[in-house]
């Protein structure tokens, strides 16, 4: 309407950019052609429909109409020639990714995953620094180059974030104990390692209660989990959810369950709920750095809790001083495929306030 591409031009650079210089050509070219045919149209801001309804169509002073007709044949021209461009040097545009044709490639003993999660990272001369949060592990490369995110993908990170030299391989719960692991093999110790049973399959999955009454854990304005301030969690990477920025530090339980995991730092908590959903409570961002200062855990792992019961206590000051964010993401890590959340309120909810979001 009024020609702001800007978005998609940037993500066009960046997901294709041999195909962004194909572009550039074919976009050059429609300028000239419409200098050749004698088309003048002017534009006061980005040049589009607006401006050509304006400056094209209703002063009829110009052939306009050659827009539409030059429009429709390039249309042909780049679907074609993309099509060529893309066949002809094997692009890997979104969706032709190459697919791991070995289904069991990325599978591995559990007191094999930390050795083969370093071995993807680079190897131990190429870790600077590792920690992790109950999200993530977050490593500090000397050189990016030799971090293979496709081999920590395969191994079983949801996704891997790169800040420059800093690598963040989404793992989720189990990202704490697998850094341990790796600190056991650099430093020569043969890391403890759970021995995992062999999984019965059942006959009847267990059923997950969509009617189940989800109620606000923390007091403050709700916010979709898209304006969270870090790209794990608006990313939907660990689960689709909603976010809270709190204006109180008191955190309750939003449903009737069992604490599964209180993160050593207790800035987060893991809670199955009765009716068989995973729920994370991440208070704040990159509050793991706080090393625990200013949060006061309630409950602990194996706890039965009470929807409304009180989880967790916050110095919400000393937090909103020190972290970078204090907004609190809360995410369903074990939606059904195609299942979302969607917010039924908008601005400042209570503590243990009933119909905020929606399972769909």
């Amino acid at each position: 309407l009024t020609g702001i591409t800007e978005p998609l031009e940037f993500s066009f650079l960046f997901v294709a950019p041999v195909l962004f210089g194909i572009h550039a050509v074919f976009a050059g070219l429609s300028f000239m052609t419409m200098q050749i045919l004698g088309v003048k149209i002017g534009m006061t801001f980005s040049g589009g429909l607006i401006d050509f309804m304006l400056f094209g169509v209703l002063p009829g002073r110009t052939a306009w109409w050659w827009v539409i007709i030059v429009g429709l044949v390039l249309a042909v021209i780049y679907y074609f020639g993309f099509r060529f461009a893309i066949r002809k040097w094997d692009l890997k545009t979104p969706g032709r990714e190459v697919a791991n044709a070995n289904d069991g490639a990325g599978k591995t003993e559990a007191g094999e995953l930390p050795r083969e999660v370093l071995v993807a990272l680079g190897g131990k001369e190429n870790i600077a620094s590792l920690d992790a949060c109950i999200t993530r592990l977050r490593v500090q490369v000397n050189e990016q180059k030799n971090v293979n995110k496709d081999r920590l993908k395969e191994l079983g990170a949801a996704g891997v974030l790169e800040v420059g030299n800093n690598i963040q391989a989404i793992f989720g719960p189990k990202s704490d104990t697998l850094k341990s692991q790796i600190h056991d093999i650099m430093s020569g110790r043969t890391p403890h390692v759970e021995k995992e049973e062999p999984v019965k399959v059942e006959e009847t999955p267990k059923q997950v209660d969509e009617n189940e009454t989800i109620v606000s854990p923390i007091e403050g304005k709700i916010l979709p989990i898209t304006e969270v301030p870090d790209q794990v969690f608006s990313g939907k990477m660990m689960g689709d959810g909603f976010a809270i920025e709190p204006t109180e530090g008191t955190v309750v339980s939003p449903v009737n369950g069992e604490i599964v995991n209180v993160f050593p730092t207790k800035h987060a908590i893991g809670i199955q709920s009765e009716g068989g959903k995973e729920i994370l409570i991440h208070f704040g961002i990159d509050t793991v750095k706080l090393n625990g200062e200013g949060f006061e855990a309630l409950v602990a792992q194996g706890d039965t809790v009470k929807q409304g019961q009180p989880l967790l206590k916050v110095n919400l000051a000393f937090v909103k001083e020190n972290a970078p964010s204090i907004i609190t993401p809360i995410v369903f890590t074990n939606l059904q495929q195609g299942q979302q959340v969607e917010l039924k309120k908008d601005g400042n909810v209570k503590k243990g306030e009933n119909a905020i979001i929606d399972i769909q």
